[in-house]
């Protein structure tokens, strides 16, 4: 039998290896195809948050901050997790945020009791070994630190732990954001300002940390917050503002000042200087007028022979809660006036806002604007004997009472100034900011850093909406009955019926 002659190929070797080179060629392509797109995608990317909380979503403030910044910023969370695990995640959550806008933030973390070497060489490193079993977060520029501390990071309930409504302290809000922006901003900007605060007509006293009405609380804020150096200074005699003063404080004065006093004061201001007046309410100075009432109605702004009460908004009667907010001015518009927790709290304020006495009705006058007032059902009290306000139902009016204003005026004709244009903010109370206030109501805080960012010319920290994060807790409330039924769904009823689901399986396999 013949054999059948063999069929030649259907392609020729060279055939075959040109198809091999094609197909390794188009692996190759598809391969860089990839690798480059990685490539621009790890550098050029968009992130959008999709929960519904974001707790963790950078604000555009701060987003202005990180692109601005030129230096390298190194952050280092210094946490032992077994205690603070959920603030260690917030923290580190909220900081790998920093890093995807700008990778000149350098974020790294340290847990004390998994990585003891580390921890040693940390704390040798910036001299923090009295901290070692303290949690906290230093971040690192150049030769400048700052540290923050766990305790600095949330804001707490103490209001309902004091009214014995919880036994717990509840965190409500995290700081984080707020915190670490304008730690770095102080950073890569280390410019630092000169603040004075009057002495010698009974203020209160930044030196006074641990005294209930002392301001060692605001100066500490002054400190951290704002970059500013913070001296104590005498008026009288030949005593002059210092040319390098950046803002001058009156805080709560309870004696009058001097004639020559006030005209230094109003020299500064009509010089373009800042002022952060606080005055004191009638039962703090003994009903004494203190002469500021008539310097500040020069540059518009009223200050009334008055107490103010609030009964809608009043926790205990002598205080109250401010209920108007103004929400176009970059001080107030971050704080929201329908979250009691960022409602400021003044004690027995006078009244303060645009003077009705003013004579410079020029357009080069000072522009006031109201930052906080009273609700509708505001009253006031004219009288006053023994530091005890009566009020007179034919003279005292019933209202909405202005409590905080803010003036700001540009170069005087005539005059040239390297301060820049005038500006002064005007609180009905001093007590607001006392080391037993600023504190306990979260927006007394906050709203002295506005103000003072505000009036040191800060745009770049004075961040619309970069306030604590707050933080919602979720509680499930069942009885003793509602319970027992819940722990049978889990423990007997999910695997009975699973069992069951099996049984109907394996029964219809018999079939």
């Amino acid at each position: 039998m013949a054999t059948e002659p063999t069929p030649p190929p259907s392609f020729s070797a060279s055939r075959k290896w040109a198809g091999r080179l094609n197909a390794f060629a188009a692996i190759a392509v598809v391969l860089a195809l990839g690798v480059m797109l990685n490539y621009l995608a790890a550098r050029h990317f968009a992130r959008l948050p999709l929960t519904g909380r974001q707790r963790t979503a950078l604000s555009a403030q701060t987003a202005r901050v990180l692109r601005s910044l030129t230096n390298e910023v190194r952050v280092t969370v210094f946490f032992d997790t077994r205690d603070q695990e959920e603030l260690h995640g917030l923290t580190t959550a909220l900081l790998r945020e920093y890093t995807y806008l700008n990778p000149k933030i350098i974020f790294k973390t340290i847990d004390p009791t998994r990585q003891p070497a580390k921890a040693e060489l940390l704390l040798a490193k910036y001299k923090l070994t009295g901290l070692k079993d303290k949690n906290f977060i230093i971040l690192d520029c150049g030769d400048r630190t700052k540290v923050i501390y766990e305790s600095e990071l949330s804001d707490y309930d103490v209001n309902a732990f004091l009214g014995g409504r919880t036994k717990e302290f509840h965190r409500i809000a995290f700081k984080g954001e707020m915190l670490f922006t304008t730690a770095i901003f102080n950073l890569a900007n280390p410019r630092q300002y000169k603040v004075c605060f009057t002495a010698g007509h009974g203020e209160h006293d930044p030196e006074k940390p641990d005294h209930p009405h002392g301001y060692g609380k605001f100066a500490a804020i002054l400190a951290e917050r704002s970059n500013a150096q913070w001296e104590k200074l005498p008026l009288l005699g030949t005593n002059d503002i210092p040319a390098d003063c950046q803002l001058l404080v009156i805080a709560g004065p309870r004696l009058p000042f001097a004639d020559a006093e006030l005209e230094k004061i109003s020299r500064f201001l009509k010089q373009g200087g800042r002022l952060f007046a606080l005055v004191g309410n009638l039962a703090y100075t003994g009903s004494r007028q203190t002469g500021l009432e008539k310097l500040l109605a020069d540059f518009g702004v009223g200050v009334a022979a008055n107490m103010v009460f609030d009964p809608k908004n009043s926790p205990t009667g002598n205080d109250l809660l401010t209920a108007v907010i103004n929400r176009a001015h970059p001080i107030t518009k971050a704080l929201m006036s329908d979250d009691a927790d960022l409602r400021l709290r003044l004690v027995l304020p006078r009244a303060v806002g645009k003077s009705t006495t003013a004579t410079n009705t020029s357009p080069d006058a000072p522009k006031v604007d109201v930052l906080a007032a009273t609700s509708e059902a505001g009253t006031e009290a004219s009288e006053i004997r023994d530091g005890v306000p009566y009020r007179n139902p034919y003279t005292d009016h019933t209202g909405t009472f202005p409590l905080i204003a803010a003036a700001e005026q540009g170069n005087v004709k005539g005059i040239t100034t390297d301060r820049g244009a005038m500006r002064l903010v005007v609180v009905g109370d001093s007590l607001a900011l006392d080391n037993e206030l600023i504190d306990t109501v979260p927006a007394n805080h906050y709203f002295a850093a506005l103000a003072v960012d505000w009036l040191l010319d800060r745009p770049e920290v004075l961040l619309q909406g970069l306030l604590p994060r707050p933080l919602k807790e979720y509680r499930v409330v069942m009885s003793s009955w509602q319970q027992k039924i819940v722990s049978g769904i889990f423990l007997a009823g999910m695997p009975g019926l699973v069992l069951l689901l099996g049984g109907l399986v394996w029964w219809r396999r018999r079939q």
